[in-house]
This record gives C-alpha cells, structure tokens and sequence, in this order.
C-alpha cells in the first residue's frame, strides 16, 4: 500500500459526513482500492459507531428502493411495448379480415389493396422489432 494514497483519501474521506461516507460504502465500497478501502475502514473507525450504522441503513434502503423503482420503471415500459405489439397484430389482423371480406364481396381492387395493406404493416413492425433485436444482441450478448 502506498502512503501517499492512503493520507490522501484519509484527508478526502475525513472532510465528508457520515451520509456521503455510508452512500459510498453501500455503493461502491466492494470495488474502492486497497488504499481507499483501508483509509475508509479508518475513518468510519474514529466516528460515531451508533449514527454511521444508521446512516448505513438508511442509505441501503434508499439504495434498495431507488433499485426497486427503477425495476418497476423497465417493467412497465416493457409491458407497454408488448401491448403495443399486439394492438399492431390486431390492427393487422382486422384490415387483414376487412381485406378478405371485402374481396368475398367481389371488390377486388378494394380488397387486395386492403389485404396487402395488412400484410405490409404486420411485416414492417415485426422485421423492424428483429432488426433491433438483434443489434441489441450484437452489441449486448447478455440481454435477451
């Protein structure tokens, strides 16, 4: 370890309060250097035991809930782009049915139109949705 980094990030840590030193443990404090972990073991030592570790659980449950909603957000955000995808299909299936409806009826012109209309809306949504799917997945392996 080196001293230099050690008196410096004593001399940074010392000048934070107890909330600002407990958020930096609870978010980071697995991946602090060597030297900034020694220098936070060394501050947290010299405050208050009673009102740092309160401080430390307020700050794990603010962590937990800021976790919490921003888990939710990406839920209702995906679960909004999925019924947006079955309002296209639908959309696509009801001009689709319209167009064949249209075409029993001996409208031809009106029909096929209508039919190919359908067929081009549900392809254009589902070939774009693959298309960023996969550029999702070439350049993120992990999602799915």
């Amino acid at each position: 370890m080196e001293d230099a980094q050690i008196k410096y990030f004593l001399d940074h840590y010392a000048g934070m309060t107890d909330e600002e030193l407990s958020y930096l443990l609870v978010t980071r404090g697995d991946s602090l250097s060597e030297e900034a972990g020694h220098a936070l073991r060394t501050i947290m030592a010299s405050r208050d035991p009673g009102g740092l570790q309160n401080e430390l659980k307020a700050t794990a449950a603010d962590v937990g809930a800021q976790i919490r909603h921003a888990d939710e957000e990406v839920r209702k955000k995906k679960k909004s782009a999925r019924h947006a995808r079955i309002a296209t299909r639908l959309a696509s299936l009801a001009l689709l049915v319209i167009g064949l409806c249209t075409l029993l009826l001996g409208k031809t012109e009106g029909g096929v139109a209508l039919c190919v209309a359908a067929i081009a809306m549900f392809l254009y949504f589902e070939v774009q949705r693959l298309i960023r799917r996969f550029l999702v997945a070439l350049f993120n392996p992990n999602s799915r």
